[in-house]
């Protein structure tokens, strides 16, 4: 192994989306503690455009990422590379390379994106997935006291890395106002975004107790200009997450105004139910001072939900999160740190 910077090889078949998005995260992650490029078998010649975009959501660099063949990695002037990572599908029926000589090499295969079906949400969603597993592998990798450990005992953590799926439970969120018309939409808009941009497993939603049935346009406007894609965004009543087809929700989050004399919706129940809390914003589409003045109300209350939500990610993010907020004992601690962060 070498002293500093440990040189990796991620390889699949086609080149095109798994081994890029590896390649390019480690890179990103390793802070020049790895060096990584990918390769493939049978490549395609051109990167999935979906991974590019995936990579781009999470605020990972991009350029020089192709798709090209391992034989460029053959020759007596290429890297030495001290680990090879393949992750195709052998599940799927996929037939991985196989790497020659010393460097020490592992299987982390991870399903396909690019064979996922459905919507183009849910291929986007195929391929957020697969970024996310293989991200929290790398990071156990990272982790590894590299130099530490003798060549049997790293080969067996590297090779049970591959066997984690890097998944977390999702948990949903539903923020409520009265009207659904701007605070909750911009608090869904930036959770779903930042949890995006983070490969956090966190689904936000948002509803009103008497909806208005439309979207403030400049709630629209605030989120297009923080580059969060508003399509398919409407005004919902909070009835649609009560009927048994609804996803289940973890969290509730109310953030109307009880200042200003608000009437906040309110979700009763006990330790099985969601929990609650109450973030209040005022409402910006009362702020003074004509359009702009409204403008400059909307991006500070985008700006202060952003803030919370973030704090609101880590926390979201605790191992086995789902676990301590079923039981009683762990619930009221969960309960005051998520009041908290509605008062930073």
């Amino acid at each position: 192994m070498t002293d500093t910077t440990f040189k990796v090889l991620f390889i699949c078949t086609g080149n095109s989306a798994r081994s890029i998005l590896a390649e390019a995260l480690l890179n990103h992650l390793g802070h020049g503690r790895f060096q990584a490029w990918s390769a493939g078998s049978h490549p395609k010649g051109v990167v999935n455009p979906l991974a590019l975009q995936t990579l781009a959501g999470l605020r990972v660099p991009v350029q020089g990422l192709e798709s090209k063949s391992w034989s460029l990695f053959a020759g007596p002037d290429a890297p030495v590379f001290d680990f090879v990572f393949t992750v195709c599908d052998n599940a799927a029926g996929e037939v991985c390379p196989v790497w020659p000589g010393q460097p020490m090499t592992a299987h982390w295969g991870v399903p396909d994106p690019d064979a996922a079906e459905g919507s183009d949400e849910h291929k986007a969603q195929a391929f957020l997935d697969t970024a996310v597993t293989l991200k929290r592998r790398l990071e156990l990798l990272m982790a590894l006291p590299i130099e530490a450990l003798e060549r049997i005992s790293l080969r067996q953590q590297v090779v049970r890395i591959g066997q984690q799926d890097g998944q977390q439970p999702t948990s949903n969120v539903l923020i409520l106002c009265t009207h659904n018309s701007a605070r909750s939409v911009l608090a869904e808009g930036m959770l779903n975004h930042l949890a995006a941009r983070y490969g956090r497993s966190v689904r936000a939603y948002s509803a009103g107790s008497q909806p208005s049935g439309r979207i403030n346009p400049f709630a629209l406007e605030t989120l297009g200009k923080a580059g969060i894609d508003t399509t398919g965004f409407r005004s919902k009543s909070w009835d649609e997450f009560s009927h048994d087809g609804a996803p289940p929700i973890h969290l509730i989050i109310t953030v109307c105004d009880s200042a200003a004399a608000e009437a906040c919706p309110v979700f009763f129940g006990g330790n099985g139910q969601p929990l609650k809390t109450h973030w209040g914003y005022p409402d910006p589409s009362n702020a003074e001072g004509g359009d702009d003045g409204k403008r400059r109300a909307f991006e500070l209350t985008r700006q202060a939900l952003a803030y919370r939500m973030l704090q609101l990610l880590d926390l979201l993010d605790v191992p086995d999160f789902h676990g301590m907020v079923s039981r009683p004992d762990e619930r009221p601690e969960i309960q005051a740190v998520i009041d908290r962060i509605g008062q930073s």
